[in-house]
């Protein structure tokens, strides 16, 4: 079954950073034009406080109001940014159950995503932000067609990445942007690893921080007990000093001894034709010499 049938209305919220003068109509009219979907407008897109989409208080309002509104089918974070971890205590997670919908996003969105699984289960969507994917006059169609596949057609496949550690895998989706992952640790916002895939990207990192992060995974509870890993895009991650190595260096450490299947370079992260994969649903993982895919 799709998620989505043409006619149906979406939300568009501020969870970290908003529009701060940026154009949304793209995404907005490529939404209502080529998708046939209603798009409605959060209270808080233009808002501002520091660096974020208004007060704590006004982006959990601003969500919540989302998953109250009985019209609403899937919620859309317009951008990621930073600050969306901040508000994480404010959302009601008793409300989200009750009201199940997607959340879709990437990178700082990542926080309340994974939050919403821990509380609640209810499935979340990343790889997609419609002020990064759609901008004005650029409309990025090879993104436009993932996204609408995710939508529309209830079954899915994709192929892509490199095998690390060949093999089989089931399990539910969780993670997305390293760094903001790692800002639930230690938290009961933080997913249980156990008969998990854990799927990883980042942007803008130097590989030294990458690698001290991979290993503060390892830390986690229940890590021992993943059942594969997808490495995604780790885009314009910064050498800092050569004898840091690169990201395929901090791989290379993070992926040793581990016996699950493994892809690295999964097409997947903050990229313009990222992958758009569902957080909190059984998928089956496939790696292999031949080829690498993703089902559910």
């Amino acid at each position: 079954m799709s998620l989505l049938k043409k006619g149906d209305t979406i939300g568009f919220v501020a969870t970290s950073s908003g529009l701060e003068n940026k154009d949304l109509s793209a995404a907005i009219n490529y939404f209502e034009k080529e998708f046939k979907l209603k798009v409605r407008l959060a209270s808080n897109l233009s808002n501002n406080y520091r660096y974020m989409a208004g007060s704590d208080a006004e982006r959990a309002k601003a969500l919540m109001n989302m998953y109250k509104d009985k019209d609403i089918k899937a919620i859309f974070s317009i951008r990621g940014g930073a600050g969306a971890s901040r508000m994480l205590s404010l959302l009601d997670y008793n409300v989200i159950k009750k009201n199940p919908k997607p959340l879709f996003g990437l990178s700082d969105v990542t926080t309340v995503q994974n939050a919403i699984l821990a509380r609640t289960s209810v499935t979340c969507y990343t790889g997609f932000l419609p002020l990064f994917n759609f901008k004005s006059k650029n409309i990025n169609y090879e993104m436009a067609e993932n996204i609408k596949n995710v939508l529309f057609s209830p079954k899915h496949k994709i192929t892509s990445g490199q095998a690390v550690v060949c093999g089989q895998a089931e399990g539910e989706l969780i993670g997305g942007c390293l760094t903001s992952f790692l800002y639930l640790a230690g938290s009961k916002y933080m997913p249980d690893f156990k008969d998990k895939i854990l799927l990883l990207e980042d942007i803008g990192e130097k590989t030294y921080k990458i690698d001290l992060m991979l290993n503060q995974l390892k830390q986690q509870k229940n890590f021992n007990k993943l059942k594969g890993i997808i490495l995604g895009k780790f885009t314009d991650c910064i050498i800092a000093d050569k004898i840091d190595g690169d990201v395929e260096d901090c791989i290379k450490d993070f992926v040793l001894d581990l016996n699950i299947p493994i892809t690295k370079n999964f097409g997947y992260g903050h990229i313009q034709n990222s992958c758009v994969l569902p957080l909190g649903i059984k998928v089956k993982l496939k790696t292999s010499t031949k080829e690498c895919s993703l089902t559910w």
